[in-house]
Formats: C-alpha cells, sequence, structure tokens
C-alpha cells in the first residue's frame, strides 16, 4: 500500500468540480459505508484512499484491495474530499456508461423532470432503494447524478439504483399510464393503481413539472394539507408517493 502523494491528492480535488468528473469519467465515494458496500460490488474503482484506522477497522486484506490502494491521515483525507466529517475513506470510482431505456418490465417508472437540489436527488435515490426501485429516470437538464452531494446523500443507495437518462417524448410514447405530481392535482388519497404499468413524474422544485407533460390525458396528483406548511420539497413528496404506491399494491 502506498502513502497518498499530493500529487495525487491535487489530481482527486480536481473531480469536485462536474466539467472534470465529465472530462475523466470518475467520481467520488466518500465515507465507510459506501466505501465498503462499493467493495463489494462490481463497480470499478480507480482509486482507494483510506487512514490507519479505517482498514484496521475494517479488516481488509491488503491483497484483497484494489491495486491503487493508498494511506493517509484524516486531516489529509478531508482535505482531497468534500466532507469535512469523513474520517474513513474515499473512493474514486468509474462513471458507467448511460442507460438511454427504462426496464419495459418494472411496473413503477419513476421520472425526475430537471431536479436542481443535490440534496433531494440523493434523497430520492435513498426512497427508492427503501422501496424497492431498481431504476430512476430523469428528463432534462438538471442535477448532476455523480454530483459529490448526490452520492453523499444517496447513503450508498447509489448501488442499487441506477439512472436512466431519456426524453420526455419516450415517455409519453410509453403507453403507460401517466401521473405528474401539483400542487392543484387530484388527492392522493382517493388515487387507485391502474391495471398496468404506470409511471410517476416528479418536478422540480421551484417550478413544478414542465410544459411538455401539461397535456390531456395525464392526471395531477397531489398531497392533501391538513397544516399551514407552504410546500413540501421534492424528496418528502416523493417519499409520500412511493409509500402510498406500496401500500396499495399490498391491499
Amino acid at each position: 500500500m502506498q502513502i497518498l502523494s499530493q500529487a495525487l491528492s491535487k489530481q482527486i480535488r480536481q473531480l469536485h468540480q462536474k466539467k472534470f468528473r465529465e472530462k475523466e469519467k470518475l467520481f467520488l465515494t466518500e465515507g465507510a459505508k459506501p466505501v465498503l458496500e462499493l467493495l463489494e460490488s462490481d463497480w470499478k474503482i480507480r482509486y482507494l484512499i483510506g487512514t490507519e484506522d479505517f482498514y484496521a477497522k475494517a479488516g481488509l486484506r491488503t491483497e484483497s484491495l484494489p491495486a491503487a490502494s493508498f494511506l493517509c491521515d484524516e486531516k489529509i483525507l478531508q482535505s482531497t474530499g468534500t466532507l469535512e466529517t469523513n474520517r474513513d475513506a474515499l473512493a474514486v470510482v468509474e462513471i458507467p456508461e448511460a442507460i438511454l431505456r427504462p426496464d419495459p418490465g418494472l411496473p413503477l417508472w419513476l421520472v425526475l423532470d430537471r431536479l436542481s437540489d443535490p440534496g433531494n436527488l440523493g434523497t430520492i435515490i435513498r426512497l427508492a432503494d427503501w422501496f424497492g426501485l431498481k431504476e430512476i429516470i430523469t428528463t432534462g437538464q438538471g442535477v448532476e447524478w455523480y454530483n459529490p452531494k448526490v452520492i453523499n446523500a444517496s447513503k450508498g443507495s447509489f448501488l442499487r439504483v441506477r439512472q436512466v437518462k431519456s426524453e420526455v417524448g419516450s415517455i409519453l410514447k410509453s403507453g403507460r399510464a401517466l401521473y405528474t405530481t401539483g400542487m392543484n392535482g387530484s388527492s392522493l388519497y382517493d388515487f387507485q393503481l391502474p391495471g398496468g404499468p404506470m409511471a410517476l413524474v416528479i418536478g422540480q422544485e421551484s417550478h413544478g413539472i414542465s410544459e411538455e407533460w401539461k397535456i390531456p390525458g395525464i392526471e395531477s396528483l397531489s398531497i392533501p394539507a391538513f397544516g399551514k406548511a407552504e410546500s413540501l420539497n421534492a424528496a418528502m413528496a416523493t417519499g409520500i408517493l412511493l409509500n402510498h404506491w406500496r401500500y396499495l399494491l399490498h391491499t
């Protein structure tokens, strides 16, 4: 195992920026739990960086580690990554080839339309994992899937929930029952599952769904409010909607 050099630390810090992630096709995973999960997956790790305590606590055998494994102290680890509280490890991971077609066999397509907040996206990836979804469809120019804030907020769920990059037109032509979300839609409590597969579209936090979705035949769903809160963020709303969908599946 090698000592992390200043040159490599500087190179990794460039991956904090989107343009370098896109150029190098690499992203960061930080923290003991997601890094250990990553080591047990088939994702391709370019570099593994950890502290002595991490390697010792994890019980990792040297021969089982990626070839490019490095040792550093907590201070250097935190300056190399994006998390000030990371005392364990980070991995530099290869971005896989984009998936362009959603799985037609899935009963629910969860579609995120131009989501802009990385914390919301990361939390939604975690929610999708919790409720058993295998993929999330993204449309439009939303927040980047491999943004460090997204990866960190997903708490490792990005390993099990894949991104599908699609177009609104393709989803509209899929033949699925389509439902959008909005403040003025039909009450979620009156919603009944369609007879076949469906797609649920979550709009951008500040502007809602794009105009392409606003066509006849697409029902809008809303979550009834009983208090005085102005709104729910996209992740909160998605959790409530997915929970209701799962409940209806089992009743």
